[in-house]
Formats: structure tokens, C-alpha cells, sequence
């Protein structure tokens, strides 16, 4: 074990228990007077638990907060122990720019994410003391990381809301997102080179990517934070979800798939998930879209071209807690009333954050062929 890393985590113990103990026995004496006064009505005793639980968090947040400032990120490695990581940042593949090297030579310490799936995958890693702040368009998290609530900025938006003023408030010094979060009219790459901010585009969000492409995200992450052993277990982890589901579902799943409609959005027309990662997590969960035929991950499709290829089960996607509500809008959609997924009442929801690629995307495989297969899963 690195002795430096070994050091600085025997001192970071020993400051959190410290800390803590002395933040409680201020909460434990604040008791005792509550106690001592039994007069209190009862309703004012309800108020005053109330009001302890959200101390109690407080404290914890507090404790967290504190200890990361005054001690060294524990995930990360040492910068003496780093070594230089370079990655390419295509943005010739939408468009949107060319292909960008960008040398890390520590790692970042004001990491910015503008990104929902991408900010749950640096909390995944254990960076929550790498972030400055992230966006989110909802107060619906699907995946619960004590973590996040530490980060010092949290911004409602996305790209299009958070002005180039907000972002250099805080003084990044990485910027993770979508292509789109590069393009000219946001943080270009003039705007990042200009203001030393480390570009990162994920691996996982292109037309054909599968699988191994959120392999490769959190590979590359793990290097360029210095947590590769971090990174390299949750990839394991991945991997040994996808051999479970693969283990009971049996080749001849992957041999005859069932059909899946992808339903994302749209009234006239419908925005469906094609290829790329959504289309492959189909395929790991023994499914496959019945727009697998077009050559991009997501497209806009006629009701008539869906109720000609009449799918087995319709997958909706889920953004907050709006599932109830997706799936009453396919099955009470009368131009749908005569496909197989509706007729057989065969039509879920599912987040579209692990759909889409993040920390949970390989319990995604899972519970996807739990619908497909529940026989496989009882």
C-alpha cells in the first residue's frame, strides 16, 4: 500500500471521529435540555424531532464537507504517484468540431457536470470531492449518493440555461458532457482552451456505441482521476450483472429476441431509441428494437411505421417520476390499441438516465429482461 495514501487516511479518520463526536455532543446536549422540559405540548415535541432529523443531516454533510477540505481527495492518488494521461475529445463525430487532445498532468480537483448520468458516474467513482458542480433538470435522482449533497454547487439547467458567467464563477477546471455541451454556441472549444478547462465527451453517447464503450468511460475517467482500481471494480461488477442475466435468459434469448418499441416521447410522431447504447442494452437483455434497421441511436418514427412492426413489449422512457403517466398515455393511444405489447398489456417504463448510459446502466440489462423474460426472473 502507497504509504503517503496510507498516512493521510489514518489522519483522515481520526479527524472525522473527532469532528463528529464533538458536532453530536452539541446535538446530545440540545436533547438533554428538551428532555428536562416534558412540559412541551405534544405537537411542539413533533416539531422538535422534526427539526432534529434535519440537524442530523446537517451534521452529516457537515462532517463530509470538512474533512474533504482539510484532508487530500482519498480516491484520487498522489500527484507525485500520477502519471499523464492524453485523451482525444472527438467532436468531429457530431459536428460540432474536430478531434481535441487534451493532457492531464494531475488530476482535476473543480470538475464541472452538465449532465444528470454523467455527474451519477463521477459519484459512482467516489469523486464527489472532484466536483465543483453539477446541473440536473429535476429533484428526482435515480441513483442515492450521499455524496452529492457535499458538492458545493448544485444548478438547475442544462446547457442551454447556465450562462459562461456561471460556469466560470466557479473556476473549473473540467467540464464533462454530451457533444452538444461543446458546441458553438455554449462551452466551445475556444471558451475551454481560453479558460483552462479540460474538455471530456463520453465514449458511451455515440450513434453505434455499446457496452464497451461504458467500459472505456469509466476506464478512462478512473485514469485521468487517478481511481483505476475504483474504476476497474465497478467494471467487474458490470460485467458480472450482464453474465447473470445472459446465464438465465440462455442463448436461445439471443438467438430469437423479442421485439421492444422504444417510446421516448411525441404525439403525431414518436422519438425512439434505435442503436447505440439503448440499442444495445436491448440486445444484452434478449431484445432487440424494432428500429434496429436505421444507422443511429435515436430517430423520429410515424405511429404507422410502429404499429406495422407491431412490437412484443413498448419500453417507455422515464425522465423523473412521470411513469404512470407514459404508460397510460401508449395504452390508452387508440392508433396503438391493436399492437401485441398493448393487446398483452406488456409496456413498461424505465429511467432513461441508465438507459441512456450511466452508473446503473447494467441493472438496466437486468431489469429490462426481467420484463422480457419474467419467468427467467420469479
Amino acid at each position: 500500500m502507497n504509504r503517503k495514501r496510507d498516512k493521510s487516511g489514518r489522519e483522515f479518520a481520526t479527524a472525522f471521529l473527532c469532528l463528529e463526536k464533538f458536532l453530536k455532543g452539541i446535538l446530545s446536549e440540545r436533547k438533554k435540555r428538551e428532555i428536562v422540559s416534558m412540559r412541551l405540548p405534544e405537537q411542539k415535541l413533533v416539531q422538535k424531532k422534526m427539526e432534529e432529523k434535519q440537524m442530523k443531516r446537517k451534521i452529516t454533510a457537515f462532517i463530509l464537507a470538512s474533512c474533504f477540505a482539510a484532508f487530500p481527495v482519498m480516491g484520487s492518488i498522489a500527484a507525485d504517484d500520477y502519471a499523464p494521461v492524453t485523451i482525444t475529445v472527438d467532436l468531429e463525430r457530431s459536428g460540432l468540431g474536430d478531434k481535441v487532445e487534451e493532457t492531464f498532468t494531475e488530476p482535476p480537483t473543480r470538475a464541472v457536470s452538465i449532465s444528470n448520468q454523467l455527474t451519477d458516474v463521477l459519484l459512482d467513482l467516489g469523486l464527489e470531492n472532484n466536483i465543483i458542480a453539477f446541473t440536473h433538470n429535476h429533484d428526482v435522482y435515480f441513483h442515492d449518493f450521499p455524496g452529492r449533497d457535499t458538492i458545493p454547487n448544485n444548478w438547475i439547467g442544462d446547457r442551454k440555461t447556465i450562462s459562461k458567467e456561471q460556469m466560470l464563477s466557479v473556476s473549473p477546471d473540467f467540464l464533462i458532457g454530451w457533444d452538444s455541451t461543446f458546441g458553438e454556441d455554449y462551452f466551445n472549444r475556444d471558451f475551454c482552451e481560453s479558460n483552462g478547462i479540460n474538455m471530456y465527451t463520453p465514449y458511451m453517447c455515440t450513434d453505434f456505441a455499446t457496452f464497451e464503450d461504458v467500459y472505456k468511460d469509466y476506464e478512462t475517467l478512473g485514469q485521468i482521476f487517478g481511481v483505476e482500481e475504483r474504476a476497474q471494480e465497478r467494471i467487474d461488477e458490470m460485467k458480472k450483472t450482464i453474465e447473470e442475466v445472459h446465464a438465465a435468459i440462455g442463448d436461445e434469448a439471443y438467438e430469437n429476441p423479442i421485439t421492444i418499441f422504444n417510446y421516448d416521447s411525441g404525439t403525431d410522431e414518436f422519438f425512439t431509441a434505435c442503436q447505440g447504447l439503448p440499442g444495445d442494452i436491448f440486445k444484452l437483455a434478449g431484445g432487440i428494437s424494432i428500429f434496429d434497421d436505421v444507422d443511429k441511436a435515436w430517430a423520429n418514427v410515424s405511429i404507422e411505421q410502429v404499429v406495422e412492426r407491431n412490437p412484443q413489449v413498448i419500453i417507455c422512457n422515464v425522465y423523473a417520476d412521470e411513469g404512470d403517466e407514459t404508460i397510460d398515455f401508449v395504452m390508452n393511444n387508440e392508433a396503438l390499441a391493436n399492437v401485441d405489447a398493448v393487446v398483452n398489456g406488456r409496456v413498461y417504463a424505465v429511467n432513461l438516465d441508465d438507459l441512456e448510459g450511466s452508473c446503473g446502466s447494467a441493472d438496466m440489462v437486468r431489469e429490462i429482461a426481467s420484463y422480457l423474460y419474467p419467468e427467467k426472473f420469479q
